[in-house]
């Protein structure tokens, strides 16, 4: 679809439960506001991811500081400064525009490494950069913080969400994050505390659900990695191959799933049917008719 507004995702969700036969005791999704009102205009109970909160939280306490911005700007003008020269082998990772709050793990952890290692790198590696010792203060700090995440994310995606787990995460967070010497991980650890007594307050005393997407997030990254990169496809009939997936990853469904029926069954004017209903135009295809009729 073009987009999708609140009252798409409700209708949707009633779609998917008529055809599931069963209602869901809960629903997981990121903070975005047409899923949200969409499930809770559905009439159930909204759990927030917690990896997609935790991202949404360092943005809020990090995204305009100074410091932050200085750094992260000075990285992506250090690799066009010295991509293809001698220096290139010790880049920081590219730093992501989507998520990019949830993915900082990468580039932290480079500048922390390039700092323990810096009085040992070559006189020209050290004035090339150089400018990394200004922001050790910075480093060391969302290093704490994403160290700080990593640890009770662990928690709640191994144990569980549950009323133990969410005071467990919240004692660990009011000592090593709240207690902690930065000015900034304390308003942090306040948000996280935010987090926490939010969805806490949904539970009961016995329930222990799942508060994580990873398992459908990543379902959803193995098609992306698959996919043609050229964006202009958009969506293409190849995205059937999601539903897909988790039917054949597992060695003991694929054994039940009869192939030789799908491919005697299903023809390729059945996709293009299927294609021309749910998807938009490609982009690509009508860029060559395009051109063609040019030339």
């Amino acid at each position: 679809g073009a987009n999708f507004k609140g009252e798409d995702i409700e209708n949707k969700i009633s779609e998917v439960t008529i055809s599931a036969g069963s209602e869901p005791q809960y629903v997981i999704s990121d903070n975005a506001h047409n899923l949200v009102r969409g499930i809770l205009d559905s009439g159930y109970v909204h759990y927030a991811d917690i990896s997609h909160s935790m991202g949404v939280i360092l943005k809020k306490v990090y995204e305009k500081q100074p410091d932050f911005v200085e750094l992260t700007t000075l990285l992506g003008k250090k690799r066009l400064q010295y991509h293809l020269t001698n220096k290139a082998y010790l880049l920081p990772p590219n730093m992501r525009t989507i998520a990019r709050f949830m993915n900082m793990s990468e580039w932290v952890i480079w500048g922390n490494s390039m700092l323990a290692c810096y009085n040992k790198l070559p006189k020209e590696m050290q004035e090339a950069y150089a400018f990394i010792n200004d922001y050790e203060s910075l480093l060391q700090e969302l290093m704490d913080a994403l160290d700080a995440i990593r640890h009770i994310e662990h928690i709640c995606k191994n144990k569980g969400f549950s009323c133990k787990t969410s005071k467990e995460c919240q004692s660990y967070i009011v000592a090593h994050v709240i207690g902690n010497a930065y000015p900034r991980q304390a308003h942090l650890g306040l948000k996280m505390l935010e987090y926490f007594r939010k969805e806490e307050a949904q539970l009961t005393e016995d329930m222990n659900i799942c508060i994580s997407s990873d398992i459908i997030e990543s379902t959803f990254g193995i098609y992306k990695s698959k996919k043609s990169p050229n964006k202009l496809y958009g969506i293409t009939p190849f995205a059937l191959m999601i539903p897909l997936y988790p039917k054949v990853v597992n060695e003991s469904v694929t054994k039940t799933f009869n192939f030789k029926e799908r491919l005697v069954n299903v023809k390729l004017k059945d996709i293009d049917a299927w294609t021309t209903e749910h998807l938009s135009k490609n982009w690509v295809t009508e860029r060559t008719k395009t051109l063609k009729q040019v030339s």
